[in-house]
């Protein structure tokens, strides 16, 4: 048991590196302000990227200033989605706009019209060494993606054909992993050694090829019914319910730490699996054969059930909040594919068996005032409404998580203006 607790404290102190060195927002959380022409206010450069995400705000550099460049691309919005066309960013707009404002896909531009089809001689010109980078659109960026995430530095639960901020961050890791320059652009040489990466994990987990078998001669007498067998060998590439189940019992055992279960046995379910082997003793060959689903039969069984304490529950809330680093803001999302503020709350808290009501407002009423947060304490904010309206999970050195409407989940700084005039105060929860 204090193994476990130590293994967890020592991860959650790397997660909490992990935040620290994530550049703080310090901006108003978008959707507290009416935005109209004239207004200038750091509101109007997030809407401005926003706009520019969506394809709407067409000039190269976003700026605080709300003109007639921002009225147009406003008003084409607006049009777009079956809105009052008035250039003002009211509630309406704002929620049309915050529906999914991270990683979101950029609107296609019409199709080019054809004006000759090649023949089968032509030679087709290779755009797959075309520069790629932030705001960058197309079936490239999702092959991109797609690789990215085969060799486990694309993380975000689906691709898309968007060049968003999670793109540029898996590029740079792969840059990094290569001793290249971490610009996040996806250049001739760094697409050139992802193909290479991608091609040699795939020639070293390509399964032999199977010798072909003779035809049976007829039988006699009708064969006896061959018996089923009762499990297969799941490895890198598998799919299908059985790695679901395989990935739900590694993450009850704290192997699987990846925040979304899915059907796919690719390189982070193989980790884990040899990360179990080794633990236990086994041959660490990332095959999960029968011998490996009995050793884990034999230590689920073994696994007491214990009683967390306040501090084990604070640590693991924490870990569980690092691994939602960059997750979307949905509004009413509960889960990680989108959060809002007090649904990001609930989730991490939930995971440790930890009940919360669903609303700020109702979790403010339920917690205990103190008059200095302490780490794991929630600290509440009037942004948009009367009384509390916002909140986060405090980190430390004034720190804090929550998932802000133009962020999503990530750190802010207690001492930035915007959240010391809105602060309310901190509150603990009774565990």
């Amino acid at each position: 048991m204090e193994n476990t607790v130590v293994k967890r404290l020592v991860m959650t102190s790397a997660f909490a590196g992990a935040f620290f060195a994530v550049p703080l927002v310090g901006e108003a959380t978008l959707g507290d302000n009416t935005l109209k022409p004239g207004t200038t206010h750091a509101d109007v450069q997030q809407l401005q990227s926003i706009l520019k995400q969506k394809g709407y705000f067409k000039d190269s550099q976003t700026t605080t200033y709300f003109g007639p460049v921002t009225k147009k691309a406003v008003m084409d919005f607006q049009r777009a989605n079956g809105l009052v066309v008035d250039g003002i960013v009211g509630k309406n707009t704002y929620s049309k706009l915050l529906q999914k404002s991270f990683q979101d896909t950029a609107p296609k531009p019409a199709p080019k019209p054809i004006i000759a089809k090649p023949s089968a001689t032509t030679p087709v010109a290779n755009t797959s060494t075309k520069e790629m980078k932030l705001y960058s659109t197309g079936q490239a960026v999702m092959k991109l993606q797609q690789d990215l995430k085969f060799l486990g530095f694309f993380t975000y639960y689906k691709t898309t054909d968007y060049y968003g901020t999670i793109t540029t961050e898996a590029v740079r890791k792969f840059q990094i992993s290569q001793k290249l320059k971490a610009t996040g652009v996806a250049d001739a040489k760094t697409q050139e050694l992802i193909r290479k990466a991608v091609a040699a994990k795939k020639a070293t987990a390509a399964p032999p090829k199977p010798k072909p078998t003779p035809a049976p001669s007829k039988p006699a007498t009708p064969p006896a019914s061959k018996p089923q067998p009762t499990s297969k060998d799941l490895k890198f590439g598998t799919t299908g319910p059985e790695v679901k189940h395989l990935q739900t019992r590694l993450k009850n055992l704290g192997f699987f730490t990846y925040p979304i279960i899915t059907d796919y046995f690719g390189t982070v379910t193989e980790d884990s699996v040899e990360a179990f082997q080794k633990a236990q003793g086994l041959p660490v060959t990332g095959v999960v054969t029968q011998s490996v689903l009995d050793k884990m039969t034999e230590v689920e069984n073994k696994k007491p059930e214990t009683v967390k304490t306040p501090n084990e529950v604070t640590i693991n809330v924490i870990a569980n909040a690092a691994e939602l680093m960059g997750t979307p803001y949905v509004w009413a999302g509960t889960t990680p594919s989108g959060f809002d503020c007090s649904g990001f709350i609930q989730y991490v808290f939930a995971k440790e068996d930890v009940a919360l009501p669903r609303t700020v407002a109702q979790m403010w009423n339920a917690t205990t005032a103190v008059s200095k947060p302490a780490v794991g304490d929630l600290v509440f904010f009037e942004t948009y409404a009367t009384g509390p309206s916002h909140l986060g999970i405090y980190l430390g050195n004034d720190q804090f998580v929550h998932s802000g409407s133009s962020t999503g989940v990530t750190i802010s700084n207690l001492t930035y203006k915007y959240w010391q005039d809105r602060y309310l105060g901190s509150k603990r929860i009774n565990y």
